[in-house]
């Protein structure tokens, strides 16, 4: 295949979440959402087809952010929908239209205060098809316009039946009618479904295109074929062979004019299962058909543009489209067709470019056959939701389980925000989940929009009494000797991101300052490989440390079980910024990038099961889980719901208490495989061993006191003889004062 065509837009701010289409007389239009010094606004640029792009036009004012963006063809320009701004009434969804010649004013269609989300637009050249998404209790409804006026959209219809969490709506307009394609969640149970428009007469009932009890399918993405059939493309992360894990792969069926769904007979070539390298499955689909009938898909490996075809003989190989090597945060890609090319659009290193590519490669042509395949719009029976019964107790204390570290291809992970609750809450049953994507990532930060809609999201999966979303973010400063990196997490009520961008915040003194101001907890994690960043430390703010990761636990150099990543930083671990007399708690998170293996460096196929943090909390709020990382009652585990309590004179982990003479300690451990040790660690790395079998135990005994003058701290390790490890927060002993 030839190598594609690249232009980079000449962007005076910051650009993001880039779409692409062609116009009914030939020009290539693509739009942005645009981040500079008074906010956020869209961005677009027109390209004649003999021509070079346009100097790029935006619409004023900018608005504090924006948090979705569609374009579509209209004449000789193209119809924009787009949601701005925070105020209740006169921000919201709204749509323009742009030609060569005139730039519309903006028409509000919902305001900010029904919560608008999600913009899709498609055209004929008569008529348009506009969906998005509108809170509803307990979730999002998707509802739509089908219309010829784009300055005049009154009828607005529900799509969906009202039930569970609906998202990510696409749609295709078609000669007489159109198509909406969305995402739903009921509990544990993911689907696409889809939804006929027909022009003048009653909609048709909802068409299932996949239920999935198993795997979440998401992003949707469709495109008109012939005679009225749509193709239909989404990502799913359950494997045919081994069932749900992390590694991402599109499927795709083509939706006949008569509501009967058909899937190509030609298998889907797997993802490399179980993949171990750095560049990892196929998601986020975008697709476009070409003149000769066969489709093409673009997708996101981890790190790259991918591109596969199907035609009459089955599927192309699937090929890399761009450079190699790790590439820019947030990839998301719009695809339109332009004739005897593609157009590709995304974010990209050096801003938004825009590639060309062949329609037509040597090896597929023409229409797949397909053979009918049976679906039904399944409601989840509850069976995975919260259950008081799974509730963890021990030491008649109630723990709270999370992994309070992950990311998404909102940074350098894979899948959706909306994935990570989904799956945290209904395929794991934690009780605490926290997407801390990196703020800054191969110098592209987090502008509001993008901010605004992870905070959104995580608001409408948050169930107080049952499931927790902490709002957060990767802070990400340079390794060793640099201050390395540190997750922050925000109050209860959210707050801004920090980041390493601003002169404010780009150092740990500056970060740890701000976040003292703003309430926020700043956790430190894999330490010993980019560095602990001592000097900073304030335990009013840095209240714990991670202490384990996909990237290893980093407890002490050379300590096992459990490995590091290698590259290790002497003097930078855990144990060393305690022994020099640093007080803080212990947390577990994976740092998971929803990659099996993490690139062959995390000891599970799931790297989001390699580290938790037990939280004990009997409030399941965002305010009992920060009040309790504040007070460091919680500890660490390697990815297992290892039951743990450590206390010493009836003070639980994380207390400081003043002795002068011996004192009890209590260790409470309820194992989920045996036990190999368990281990009281002290000042440089004295340890008491105690005695245990089997999964449970309950050990007390008596601690000296520590030397005049002096000080001690005690953490409690368990070991299982499957190598997890649970690891209790410290507890101090000061000797009195002999003042």
């Amino acid at each position: 295949m030839q190598h594609p065509k690249r232009w980079v837009m000449k962007e005076s701010g910051y650009g993001r979440s880039p779409v692409v289409c062609q116009d009914r007389i030939g020009n290539l239009w693509t739009s942005w959402i645009s981040f500079g010094p008074t906010g956020e606004s869209i961005a677009f640029s027109r390209r004649s087809p003999r021509g070079e792009w346009s100097t790029p036009q935006r619409w004023e004012p900018s608005r504090p952010h924006v948090t979705g963006l569609a374009i579509a063809p209209w004449g000789d320009g193209i119809i924009a929908a787009w949601v701005d701004g925070e105020e209740d009434e006169i921000d919201g969804l709204k749509v323009a239209v742009v030609t060569p010649s005139s730039i519309s004013a903006p028409i509000l269609i919902t305001p900010h205060r029904r919560g608008p989300a999600h913009p899709a637009l498609s055209t004929s050249a008569t008529h348009f098809v506009l969906a998005w998404t509108i809170r509803q209790m307990g979730g999002r409804q998707v509802v739509a316009h089908m219309g010829e006026d784009p300055f005049s959209i009154e009828e607005i219809v529900r799509i969906d039946d009202g039930g569970g969490y609906n998202i990510s709506p696409t749609v295709a307009c078609l000669e007489n009618s159109g198509v909406v394609v969305w995402q739903n969640h009921r509990r544990s149970l993911s689907q696409i479904l889809a939804r006929r428009l027909d022009k003048g007469s009653a909609h048709r009932d909802i068409i299932p295109l996949c239920s999935d009890a198993q795997g979440i399918c998401a992003l949707p993405a469709v495109h008109p074929s012939a005679q009225g059939n749509v193709w239909v493309a989404w990502q799913t992360d359950n494997s045919p062979k081994t069932g749900p894990g992390l590694a991402r792969q599109i499927h795709v069926v083509e939706m006949g004019r008569d509501d009967v769904v058909r899937r190509p007979v030609a298998p889907l070539p797997d993802v490399e299962d179980p993949p171990r390298g750095e560049d990892q499955g196929f998601e986020a689909p975008a697709i476009t058909v070409a003149d000769d009938g066969h489709l093409v898909v673009i997708g996101r490996g981890s790190q790259s543009i991918r591109r596969q075809d199907l035609g009459t003989q089955g599927w192309s190989d699937r090929i890399q489209i761009d450079d190699p090597g790790w590439q820019c945060r947030g990839r998301r890609f719009a695809v339109a067709s332009a004739g005897e090319h593609i157009l590709i659009v995304g974010r990209e290193r050096d801003g938004i470019a825009v590639r060309t590519l062949p329609a037509v490669i040597a090896s597929v042509r023409g229409h797949p056959e397909l053979s009918p395949v049976e679906a039904k719009i399944r409601c989840d029976d509850g069976a995975s939701a919260y259950r008081p019964e799974h509730r963890h107790i021990v030491a008649g204390q109630r723990v709270l389980f999370g992994d309070l570290h992950q990311h998404t291809a909102h940074s350098d992970g894979t899948g959706t925000i909306e994935e990570t609750y989904a799956r945290a809450r209904f395929r794991y049953e934690d009780d605490i989940v926290a997407v801390a994507d990196h703020e800054s990532f191969l110098g592209k930060q987090t502008p509001p929009g993008e901010w605004a809609e992870m905070r959104r999201i995580a608001d409408e999966f948050y169930r107080p009494g049952r499931f927790v979303t902490l709002t957060a973010f990767e802070w990400t400063g340079r390794a060793h000797p640099g201050p390395g990196h540190k997750v922050v997490y925000l109050p209860a009520d959210g707050g801004p991101v920090l980041s390493r961008e601003s002169n404010a915040t780009k150092t740990g003194e500056g970060l740890i300052s701000a976040a003292h101001r703003l309430g926020a907890l700043v956790v430190p994690h894999h330490v010993g490989w980019t560095g602990a960043n001592m000097s900073a430390h304030d335990p009013t703010v840095q209240t714990c440390f991670e202490i384990v990761s996909c990237h290893g636990a980093y407890e002490r150099i050379g300590a096992g079980p459990i490995g590091t990543r290698g590259d290790d930083k002497p003097g930078e671990f855990i144990a060393d910024a305690l022994d020099k007399g640093l007080r803080f708690g212990f947390t577990g998170g994976s740092d998971g990038h929803g990659l099996n293996w993490h690139h062959g460096v995390c000891r599970k196929q799931d790297s989001h099961r390699s580290g938790l943090t037990g939280v004990f909390s009997s409030e399941v709020s965002r305010e009992g889980v920060l009040n309790a990382l504040r007070r460091r009652r919680c500890y660490a585990t390697s990815g297992e719901k290892i039951g743990l309590w450590f206390e010493i004179d009836s003070r639980p982990m994380g207390e400081e208490l003043v002795v002068g003479w011996p004192v009890p300690f209590r260790v409470v451990v309820s194992a989920t495989a045996p036990i190999r040790s368990i281990s009281l660690v002290s000042n440089e790395g004295q340890e008491i061993q105690l005695n245990a079998t089997g999964k449970e135990a309950d050990i007390r005994g008596t601690l000296e006191p520590p030397t005049p003058s002096g000080w001690c701290y005690y953490f409690v390790r368990v070991i299982q003889e499957d190598d997890a490890v649970a690891w209790s927060s410290p507890i101090w002993l000061d000797a009195p004062s002999t003042a």
